[in-house]
């Protein structure tokens, strides 16, 4: 049992490690392709908000509607990565009580 749940909390550290990482490369990319069609710097702040902005169903500005419309797949992954990143932090921390209070395994 313990050998199964260490290897279940090496699976969600994984994917955990992999939503991180592909919510820095989409956010990435999506700033690029902003300051491609606005100009700037994609480090300049409306970027960023504009990023964040896109993944929600209401946009608030003219780059978070740009997103929304020229980048539909790419808005997707990021959603499903911003998901993961949520669940599976309690999931590590549940799993790191059980094998730590439960089956004293460390």
């Amino acid at each position: 049992m313990t050998i199964i749940l260490f290897i279940l909390l090496g699976f969600t550290v994984f994917a955990l490690l992999l939503a991180l990482q592909m919510r820095w490369m989409i956010s990435v990319a999506l700033r690029r392709a902003s300051s491609e069609k606005f100009g700037g710097l994609p480090s300049d702040v409306a970027y960023r908000q504009g990023v964040v902005d896109a993944g929600r169903r209401v946009s608030h500005n003219d780059v978070s509607e740009h997103l929304n419309t020229t980048y539909p797949n790419q808005l997707g992954h990021l959603r499903l990565a911003r998901r993961v990143s949520i669940y599976t932090l309690p999931l590590i921390i549940a799993l790191l009580v059980v094998l730590r209070f439960g089956l004293e395994a460390f």
